[in-house]
């Protein structure tokens, strides 16, 4: 067993009218492309910058080369997602990797908040005698879920993309009896009103 602890960071293609469809609404298929590229780009700094192995698991697949530059940029491994929903993809990501390692987070690439610190504290919560460790979002969902244990169930027979999804996962994790511990609450920039808020925000805006 490799016994490490790793990130797992999922993301789609980064193409005007694939990525952040809600956002394009108000700014246009392009103007989200951007601001997507510049979320993954973040997101991967930062996992740099924690430390810990990262990789990168991309939808459809691994072939774009702006993925590649990533890839070279940040050291990083790039996966191809399983078929499958959502949580059928994040299973499958998560067990793949925990056959040989000891804890795995998970993330996507919508929240800047999720910086090197958040991620040492998520694996803090795993490495003391926590099993699930969640980074519950504003708007009901989550940004990060770590484990060293997991079931399919947690993934299942979830509303995602809604108000629900935080509620929804913590009933099948208690279902289960594994100890949980939630990190605080992250701000997801999926929205115009969020694209204001972290643009305007003194910590965040020089990326916009």
């Amino acid at each position: 067993m490799d016994n490490e602890d790793i990130i797992l960071c999922f993301c789609k293609y980064p193409e005007a009218g694939l990525v952040k469809s809600r956002l394009a609404k108000d700014l246009g298929d392009d103007h989200a492309s951007v601001i997507y590229k510049t979320l993954l780009d973040e997101t991967l700094n930062n996992t740099s910058h924690s430390g810990f192995k990262t990789f990168l698991y991309c939808y459809p697949d691994t072939n774009h080369p702006i993925l590649k530059q990533y890839r070279d940029k940040y050291s990083i491994i790039l996966k191809k997602q399983s078929d499958g929903d959502l949580g059928t993809k994040m299973y499958h990501a998560m067990m793949d990797h925990l056959i040989d390692n000891k804890n795995i987070i998970l993330i996507g690439t919508d929240c800047l908040e999720i910086d090197a610190a958040y991620i040492q504290q998520a694996f803090n919560q795993l490495n003391s005698d926590k099993e699930i460790v969640l980074g519950p979002t504003e708007d009901g969902g989550y940004a990060l879920i770590g484990a060293n244990k997991i079931d399919a169930s947690i993934f299942q027979d979830i509303e995602w993309s809604s108000e629900k999804v935080l509620r929804q996962t913590v009933e099948k994790i208690n279902e289960l009896n594994l100890k949980y511990s939630q990190l605080p609450i992250v701000r997801d920039l999926d929205t115009f009103k969020d694209y204001q808020y972290f643009s305007t925000h003194e910590k965040y805006c020089h990326l916009f």
